[in-house]
């Protein structure tokens, strides 16, 4: 089954377009957005990928885990985007993010899932089984996390007043202003990003080595635990 996210994650569209929830991909007719979702379903179906035990695919989800909170750090300078990148076989990649994978290219080999708003935490926390994948506690009461919210659009103005955003980060927003032209985010604030992709090494002898990777793209902040 696919999860979808009740709040779309950018401007909602004009009444006359159909939207999907999860990328914000506009579709003229109801009939388009249902095709969307075929295709993504076809996305979930395991095609040509070996089964992988169940005790490899938790000690997979407890080093995800182990390396994500690696970036939870403390130091106020560190807020902002994160990325957790480490090997990783399609299959045990298939295996973890199947039902939530929303792009594939069969060409590229490329996956992508998107997680954001409300149940976006309680959704990887199944996922990974654990409750504190995406938190970490430390002394004097005080806590960093990722950021899961409905995301601020990439070119708005407004942030959501109840979520403290790191001052580095509004400085570079402000700066991004001031070019004609700003480049589209790769994944807005709140959201969480999870790809795997193929790597490719080529050596001075012509050899190429090939593995898996998947990566983790999110944003952390700081608050203190009442």
């Amino acid at each position: 089954m696919i999860t979808v996210p009740h709040t779309p994650p950018h401007t909602p569209p004009p009444s006359n377009f159909f939207l999907c929830s999860t990328c914000g991909r506009q579709f003229k007719s109801s009939r388009g957005l249902t095709q969307h979702t075929r295709v993504i379903k076809k996305y979930n179906q395991r095609q040509g990928l070996d089964d992988v035990p169940a005790n490899t695919i938790s000690e997979f989800k407890e080093i995800l885990v182990m390396e994500i909170h690696k970036k939870l750090v403390l130091n106020f300078r560190s807020m902002g985007k994160k990325l957790v990148s480490i090997p990783c076989p399609e299959s045990i990649f298939f295996s973890i993010f199947s039902g939530h994978i929303h792009y594939y290219s069969k060409a590229k080999g490329n996956y992508k899932c998107i997680f954001h708003g409300d149940g976006a935490y309680q959704i990887l926390s199944e996922i990974l089984n654990s409750d504190q994948w995406g938190k970490k506690g430390y002394s004097q009461k005080q806590e960093t996390y990722v950021v899961c919210l409905n995301p601020i659009p990439w070119n708005s103005n407004s942030h959501d007043q109840s979520e403290e955003i790191d001052p580095l980060e509004q400085l570079i927003h402000q700066q991004s202003k001031n070019y004609k032209k700003t480049r589209r985010p790769k994944f807005s604030r709140g959201e969480i990003l999870v790809e795997w992709k193929k790597r490719v090494s080529r050596e001075i002898n012509g050899n190429l080595c090939t593995a898996g990777y998947i990566y983790f793209n999110f944003y952390i902040s700081q608050s203190f635990v009442l």
